[in-house]
């Protein structure tokens, strides 16, 4: 299958780690049998310590598919913590697992076969057979990724052997993947007839399963047909080959179609007709891949030139099959050296480029001898080729101008589109004795998706800050969805528990389909009394001053951000008085802000300057901050939306 991604910017490619966390992370939110469960698992809060786990999977889940490594590699051990207090087991050896697969991602194959090592060795001390497999599903990986498909299928072929009866199906399947690919480098018919046996056997075994969905098994039946195909074409079983690329067909019309799926299908049905030796029908369907070649990877593109130089050869087109694997070979060899040695061997076997080298040279001789009849064509030709040149260049001229134009456009709607977001935040403040706020946004890109707002009602001040996942304009959308509803329930006199709650039940329903979700602080201030009441919904702490070392990060309540789960009861706090004493609030665009080195400005930076520096007003501590930034960046681009704000009550 051509589903290799050259994701991260990694030479290494990974054509099923995606699908494989996928299938874990299904597992942590569908299944009931998860982990080898104590004696209480049927008391309520052994369900709540798997319904903790879950939330934290999906938030490991989250880093790991947004390449979020940092942070995926920061919260992993307090999972295992977590789960291996509890005994929830399945999820202790998947964040285990998921740790290792982002190493071998990362090239960082010594920590990934570490990491293996270390889950080997705890699953024999507990005698846990899943945890064995897991181990040897992340050896695998580090031996496929060294181009070692032998060791690599050994190590998936034991993964299976392990693979406990009464373990969830999920990893087993993905195993099942993995497997078929290796069995199918190693042209190992006779273990690949086997392996799918066995594999179509226990997918049987699993439709008996009510608790796994029914989608669920599509995409290993999916998967499996694509096995079987390359299984058949080994054997040269054309019907059977046919017959398992009709399955894929009929699985992607039910689920839809994309382009990268499109390009493997029209390969196979190429494929096949190569085989049966009808070139024209091949020829038709190779010249429908080749418009999109350029979107596709490497690998892909380098398919689709393979087999077109066969399909040439096929038709007795010898000059242009010969052109077609040279720029075959020019392409292989842009890929890994240790691979490229053994593709150019089997190139000059499979497509006998030494025959089409001595074809080309008798093609050449002959024009040589009608050389001299066509000299005058030959002039026509060039005056004609002149004409044709001239005319192209004008029409690229045009195009040129029409794609500058369009991009005006885009850019002018963008520079609207920003114009509007900047007008739903506040930029002038109230003018009340005793109150001095200030706040101040500047977006990453030309729209974005950090919040701020506020509502003066009497002498009760609600204000927020909030900061949405992603950027660009679907995070402002979602941007302005949550400032809509922060400032129609603080009109309606709610307490700041009570708006995160409400929030969050709108943001998470079935309108979030991208599933986008907003840390969110929201505050109310009684300014008489200055009282403050608050919710903090998973954002960063703000500086509080009056504090012995004059500013410290505010300690709080941990509630979820909004926008990920629904049914949540947001829990809010209080303090009795902030008279006197400077709030601070900001986004994670000023702690995270990095210059060229890749150095974050950070918090300690940022209390330095809060302790240390002398500030007149609110305003004077947003202008100072943000002069600080740009001077940490030094010329480097914004790596995140920044905003900030800032609020002080006098007596």
């Amino acid at each position: 299958m051509q589903t290799n991604y050259d994701l991260k910017n990694k030479t290494m490619k990974k054509p099923y780690h995606l699908i494989a966390l996928l299938i874990l992370a299904l597992a942590a939110g569908c299944n009931e049998k998860r982990g080898y469960a104590p004696e209480n698992t049927k008391t309520q809060e052994y369900k709540n310590w798997k319904d903790s786990a879950r939330k934290h999977f999906a938030v490991l889940a989250y880093y790991y598919n947004n390449n979020i490594h940092d942070s995926l590699v920061e919260a992993i051990p307090a999972e295992l913590e977590f789960c291996a207090e509890h005994e929830l087991w399945y999820d202790y050896y998947d964040a285990w697992m998921m740790l290792g697969e982002e190493y071998s991602f990362y090239g960082e194959q010594r920590k990934a076969i570490e990491i293996a090592q270390e889950i080997h060795d705890d699953a024999i001390k507990r005698n846990n057979g899943y945890g064995l497999a897991g181990a040897e599903f992340i050896k695998a990986l580090v031996y496929d990724n060294q181009l070692n498909h032998e060791e690599a299928a050994r190590s998936f072929e034991k993964a299976l052997e392990v693979y406990p009866d009464s373990a969830e199906a999920f990893l087993k399947n993905t195993i099942y993947v993995y497997y078929s690919n290796e069995l199918r480098d190693k042209k190992n018919i006779e273990k690949m007839r086997q392996m799918l046996d066995e594999w179509k056997a226990y997918i049987d075994v699993c439709l008996k399963d009510s608790t796994i969905p029914r989608r669920q098994f599509d995409n290993w039946l999916y998967y499996y047909h694509h096995s079987s195909y390359f299984y058949y074409m080994q054997l040269k079983d054309l019907d059977k080959a046919q017959q398992h690329v009709d399955s894929v067909v009929m699985h992607l019309d039910k689920v839809g179609w994309s382009q990268i799926t499109r390009n493997e299908v029209t390969g196979y049905q190429v494929q096949l007709a190569i085989e049966r030796g009808n070139y024209n029908e091949a020829l038709k369907l190779n010249e429908q891949q080749l418009p999109h070649a350029d979107e596709l990877d490497i690998n892909a593109y380098s398919e689709i030139l393979h087999q077109r130089a066969l399909i040439m050869k096929g038709l007795g087109r010898w000059q242009e099959a010969y052109t077609y694997a040279e720029q075959y070979c020019d392409l292989v060899d842009s890929m890994t050296q240790a691979d490229t040695r053994q593709q150019l061997n089997e190139l000059n076997k499979r497509f006998e480029i030494d025959e089409l080298k001595m074809q080309a040279e008798r093609e050449k001789i002959e024009s040589e001898r009608q050389r001299m009849h066509l000299i005058i064509l030959i002039g026509a030709i060039v005056a004609l080729g002149v004409i044709i040149v001239f005319i192209l260049r004008q029409r690229a001229t045009r195009r040129l101008a029409a794609m500058k134009l369009e991009q005006e456009r885009i850019e002018n709607e963008l520079r609207i589109a920003r114009d509007i977001q900047m007008s739903m935040v506040p930029n002038t403040f109230p003018n009340r004795e005793g109150l001095d706020m200030y706040a101040a946004m500047k977006p990453a890109r030309e729209v974005g998706g950090d919040l701020y707002s506020y509502v003066l009602n009497g002498h009760q001040l609600y204000f927020c800050l909030g900061d949405v996942s992603g950027k660009g304009v679907p995070a402002s959308l979602f941007m302005s969805q949550a400032t809509k509803l922060f400032q129609m329930l603080a009109n309606q006199g709610m307490q700041p528990s009570e708006i995160c709650t409400q929030m969050n039940d709108v943001m998470s329903g079935k309108e979030n389909k991208n599933g986008m979700f907003v840390t969110f602080f929201v505050g109310l201030i009684d300014l008489e009394s200055g009282h403050l009441s608050f919710c903090n919904a998973g954002h960063n702490p703000p500086v509080i001053g009056g504090t012995p070392s004059n500013g410290d990060l505010l300690k709080m309540e941990s509630n979820a951000p909004l926008g990920l789960w629904t049914d949540l009861k947001y829990v809010g706090e209080e303090i009795e008085s902030i008279k006197g004493r400077t709030l601070f609030f900001y986004t994670d665009g000023l702690t995270e802000a990095e210059n060229h080195r890749q150095e974050q400005f950070g918090e300690e930076r940022l209390l330095r300057i809060l302790r240390n520096e002398h500030f007149d007003s609110s305003r004077g501590v947003i202008d100072t901050l943000a002069a600080e930034v740009e001077k940490h960046r030094d010329g480097a681009e914004p790596n995140d939306d920044l905003t900030m704000l800032c609020i002080r009550v006098t007596a």
